[in-house]
This record gives C-alpha cells, sequence and structure tokens, in this order.
C-alpha cells in the first residue's frame, strides 16, 4: 500500500485524473491488480531483496511477473484475454508515466513488461508459484542493454536490464 501512494503522491494533476478515468472505466479490474501488484513485490523482495528497485535482473523480473500476474489475476474476473491484456498494458504504461526514468531505463521497463504480457498469452503456466519459477527461470537469462535500440531488438521471450547484478 505503501508503493502505491508513492506512485499516486508523485502523479501530477493530469496524471492523476487520467489514472482516475483509467481506474472508473475499469473498476473491476482494480482490486485484482492491487493484489497482484503486492503479489509481486513480496515474489520480488523474497527472491532478491531491494536489488529489484535498480535496474537489474530482478528488476526485470519485477516487471514481468508484474504484467503476467496482472492479467492472471484480471482474466479470472473476465475470459476476455484482449480486454485483459489492454488493461494490463495501460496500467502499467500509466505507472511508468507517472514515475518516469531515462529513455533507457523506461525502454528497458516497457520492454520486460511486455515480457511478462506476452508469456500470459503463450504458457500454459496456470498457478502462481510455477509462474515465479518460469519468471525466475527467464531472469538467469536476461540479457545487459545500453541503449533503446538494443532493447529493441531484443524478442519478447527475453528478459533485458541495464545493471549486472554485482555491480
Amino acid at each position: 500500500m505503501k508503493e502505491l501512494w508513492g506512485v499516486i503522491k508523485r502523479a501530477k494533476p493530469g496524471q492523476l485524473a487520467e489514472l482516475i478515468v483509467l481506474c472508473l472505466k475499469n473498476i473491476r479490474f482494480v482490486f485484482p491488480t492491487y493484489k497482484a501488484t503486492k503479489r509481486t513485490i513480496t515474489f520480488a523482495n523474497a527472491h532478491f531483496g531491494l536489488s529489484h528497485r535498480r535496474n537489474t535482473p530482478a528488476n526485470a523480473f519485477r516487471h514481468a511477473l508484474w504484467n503476467w500476474l496482472i492479467a492472471k489475476a484480471c482474466y479470472g474476473i473476465t475470459r476476455d484475454q484482449e480486454k485483459v491484456l489492454l488493461w494490463t498494458k495501460k496500467i502499467t504504461d500509466m505507472h511508468e508515466k507517472i514515475l518516469p526514468g531515462n529513455a533507457v531505463s523506461n525502454a528497458m521497463d516497457l520492454h520486460n513488461n511486455a515480457v511478462g504480457r506476452h508469456y500470459f498469452k503463450t504458457e500454459t503456466v496456470s498457478d502462481i508459484n510455477s509462474g515465479a519459477t518460469f519468471f525466475l527461470a527467464l531472469t538467469k537469462r536476461s540479457e545487459k542493454v545500453n541503449t533503446p535500440e538494443e532493447i529493441m531488438q531484443i524478442p519478447l521471450s527475453q528478459l533485458v536490464h541495464l545493471i549486472d547484478p554485482k555491480s
């Protein structure tokens, strides 16, 4: 909850209005998204401590798992995959818009978000623990990148990061 309020407090008035409208239009997805966000942070903290807050493979894990968990939770509300994926993209893109980094870190986050949605569409992993295990394995193969152009060349089956874990 603390992190959610941190995002809301940092939003500019126009962004906050956009977020409110987005949530009101998709009200039934708000609580599952909140729960998925809490689960994501719990998994990331348990497996990586606070290193998931830097642009490491742990951060890539967090973003991909977050999108996957939001999509899974909202899919339980409506079996409309297209609607769920659109919501997941909009709400996580809004997060990146409210808390922008530099061009490379934003591109990295958006790519890793898309990886989570990609695997929601293509993988048959159904339970949360198996999903977390799947993304942990994917994290071990995360590719270090330096530019947005490099990120654009990486397929959505691959996570990316900017900082090696030992840095």
